[in-house]
């Protein structure tokens, strides 16, 4: 449910006149009280948080079956592959701690992958690149 940014006075039907003239009369606009920019900027905030959320469970789930029906890719190995982020330009990244299973999901099968994804996401979210990097060491 969304949060109205502006609260407008509620008028009761019940409590109106009969006389159409007074009901237009009465239905004149009183002036909006505005909300604190705080506020509106946290129910925006919550809302992109909610929608981005689910948004990158779909696609971590498309991956999972996509991954399982690719012919070829050992699916222990890439199961542990972590999607990391989704933009907003349909970009989804995917982290592997092995440098040997990111070229393999990243070179050699990132055309079959990101083909079984858009085709198990088809008109909830468009997935435009497919990029696999290494999980890099910290020292």
């Amino acid at each position: 449910m969304t949060t109205r940014l502006v609260k407008r006075p509620q008028i009761s039907p019940q409590k109106s006149s009969k006389d159409p003239l007074t009901r237009l009369r009465e239905n004149t606009r009183k002036p909006l009280s505005p909300v604190p920019f705080a506020q509106a900027l946290t129910v925006l905030l919550s809302e992109q948080k909610r929608v981005n959320r689910s948004r990158l469970q779909r696609v971590r789930g498309a991956w999972a079956i996509a991954v399982d029906e690719t012919q070829g890719v050992h699916t222990d190995a890439a199961k542990k592959a972590e999607v990391v982020s989704v933009s907003k330009t349909g970009s989804v990244k995917v982290v592997v701690g092995n440098p040997g299973l990111a070229h393999e999901l990243g070179v050699v099968y990132r055309g079959a992958l990101l083909a079984k994804m858009r085709e198990l996401l088809t008109g909830k979210d468009s997935i435009s690149d497919l990029s696999v990097q290494c999980r890099s060491r910290r020292k």
